[in-house]
């Protein structure tokens, strides 16, 4: 009766450590990117300690951490298909534990948010390729990874794409067999160091503006429209905001790693300006205005002035009258004028003009004077003025008042 019993116990014994080998051994090979998260976690955990790395990671603020994505990995050769998720899983995993990045995405994200260039990132070995890919996943660093049988041997090349300087960064890993304990941790290290080396802090820019439509951009990429957060990385960048009928505020900034840093913009309104005369028709206005101000007061009366013509045409009229004296003489001594009608008419018609001009130029030099200094000048002359169009009172018609100044 023991012997059935013993055998039945030592056959479930046997099921019972091939079943924990077995799932063990599906642990190793690498992760199941549809399972679930928490599993996932441990698995990879328990096999970056089984390889011996040191992942312990640092404590900076994961708020300002530069963000990690890692494409995926090529694998043309069926040995290195099988292996596959191992090692995609090992490798995200290394570069999440340095503690110097945070994830973008996993790989099935990757994969969703790159869409039909998910081939092309994934193949891709130079910045030209690889920089789109980063832009599209937001992702500081973008690591792509292939795993293929060379000369060589076994062999794993990393591209890392730093997008801060736009450069990629390669890594060349050889081993025996793809599933090497010792290929897998020199590949972890690897990737684990480049990634330590190429991350770097970023630092917390905060702008306000009060015009809520303008544009902030660092350098040339735009962060956003009005009042903006942006996670930049550190150094020297140009802040330029800017906004349509508005000046533009431009300023060099310095941002240390980890920090944040506040700027507050005021835009000024840089549109036309109001339309009106010159400025330099309104200095030369006033300038003429200063110099009238500034003569005697009796110089800036008309009447003094007609006075002077007046007394012109009065000297002219008397040398004319004085000039026909020596027209008209008695050449023979016999008392009789000696006088042609032609001369005739020519000296009356000069002795005309000469009346006139004696008496006009008389009563206005005359009449001059008599404004001059009988019509007192007035302290501040009374300007030019149309006053409006009214609506006269008790009659059906308008009523136009036209009032000059002037001082005589």
């Amino acid at each position: 009766m023991r012997t059935p019993v013993m055998y039945v116990a030592g056959l479930l014994a046997l099921a019972l450590s091939a079943g924990s080998a077995r799932a063990q051994g599906q642990g190793g090979l690498g992760l199941d990117l549809s399972g679930d998260s928490t599993t996932q976690g441990k698995e990879q955990s328990q096999d970056s300690g089984n390889l011996g790395l040191d992942l312990s990671g640092g404590t900076a603020d994961a708020e300002l951490q530069p963000r990690f994505a890692l494409v995926g990995l090529d694998t043309p050769e069926r040995a290195g298909a099988a292996v596959a998720k191992r090692w995609v899983g090992l490798l995200e995993e290394v570069a999440l534990r340095t503690g110097r990045v945070v994830k973008a995405a996993d790989p099935a994200e990757v994969r969703e948010q790159l869409a039909s260039d998910y081939e092309s990132a994934l193949r891709c070995e130079e910045s030209s390729c690889l920089s789109a890919a980063a832009e599209t996943l937001d992702a500081d660093l973008l690591t792509t990874a292939r795993l293929a049988l060379e000369d060589e041997g076994w062999t794993l090349r990393l591209w890392t794409y730093d997008r801060d300087r736009g450069v990629v960064e390669t890594d060349v890993v050889t081993g025996r067999k793809p599933n090497d304990n010792n290929f897998l941790r020199e590949a972890g290290a690897a990737l684990s160091a480049r990634v330590t080396e190429l991350a770097r802090p970023r630092a917390l820019l905060k702008v306000s503006c009060n015009v809520q439509q303008a544009v902030v951009r660092v350098g040339q990429r735009m962060l956003g429209v009005g009042t903006v957060e942006a996670k930049l990385p550190p150094g020297k960048v140009q802040l330029v905001v800017e906004a349509d009928e508005y000046s533009t505020y431009t300023k060099m900034l310095t941002l240390a790693p980890g920090e944040t840093q506040e700027v507050v913009v005021r835009l000024e309104l840089s549109g036309p300006t109001p339309d009106g005369p010159p400025a330099d028709a309104v200095a030369a206005v006033k300038k003429k205005s200063s110099r009238a101000s500034s003569l005697p007061p009796i110089f800036s009366r008309p009447a003094l002035y007609t006075t002077v013509v007046g007394l012109a045409a009065l000297g002219v009229g008397l040398a004319m009258g004085a000039g026909l004296q020596g027209k008209i003489q008695d050449t023979n001594g016999d008392g009789v004028l000696e006088l042609s009608r032609r001369d005739y008419l020519a000296v009356r018609q000069q002795s005309m003009v000469s009346t006139a001009l004696m008496a006009s130029g008389g009563a206005v030099a005359g009449g001059s004077l008599l404004w001059l200094f009988l019509v007192p000048a007035r302290s501040e002359p009374v300007p030019s003025s149309v006053a409006p169009v009214a609506n006269g009172t008790g009659t059906n018609g308008t009523t136009l008042h036209l009032v000059i100044g002037g001082s005589f």
